[in-house]
């Protein structure tokens, strides 16, 4: 399963794009990829634009039900005005994770 995170910047609380950044480089520790990779998170990446007017990230996850283990076990809340988009469908040139 694939969801895409958008985050339009700044939040409604004042973050930017490079804050919201910035705050997964500091708290994305190798125990938190560690567990979600036994949960079953097989990719992960994030970015901020250029501009500044927004957050993205895209996750692929075995089940919703591993995500939301990891999302519960280590305390991680959506963003303020975060939205996350299920993504159906795989075409591309890269094989599967």
């Amino acid at each position: 399963m694939w969801v895409l995170f958008t985050v339009p910047c700044p939040t409604p609380d004042g973050q930017t794009a490079q804050d919201l950044y910035r705050k997964r480089v500091e708290r994305i520790t190798p125990a938190m990829q560690a567990s979600a990779r036994e949960l079953g998170c097989r990719f992960h990446r994030a970015w901020y634009t250029p501009d500044g007017s927004a957050f993205h990230a895209v996750a692929c996850w075995d089940t919703l039900e591993g995500a939301r283990e990891v999302f519960r076990r280590w305390d991680i809340a959506d963003e303020p005005g975060e939205v996350s988009i299920r993504l159906e469908g795989d075409i591309g040139l890269v094989p599967e994770p």
